[in-house]
């Protein structure tokens, strides 16, 4: 079932969270990269289509894998 927004012509996405039944963890880089544009930022909820509760815990183990040294603060072009 895809519900279409009523502002935009974009469906409403599934959160990929919600439907494995797990939480994000700063140790599982490879995913979080998933959620960081190519600049290194944190994508938004309208474009990665994480619900908002997932949404909080993402940002939070982004944040925490970055302070490990896990992902870069900020990915410059060559």
């Amino acid at each position: 079932l895809i519900i279409m927004r009523t502002n935009r012509n974009m469906p409403i996405k599934d959160c990929l969270f919600c439907k494995e039944g797990k939480n994000p963890s700063y140790l599982d880089y490879e995913l979080l990269k998933k959620f960081t544009s190519d600049r290194g930022k944190i994508v938004s909820r309208g474009r990665s289509g994480v619900c908002s509760k997932h949404q909080r815990k993402l940002t939070t183990h982004i944040k925490y894998a970055r302070h490990l040294a896990l992902l870069p603060f900020i990915v410059r072009p060559e």
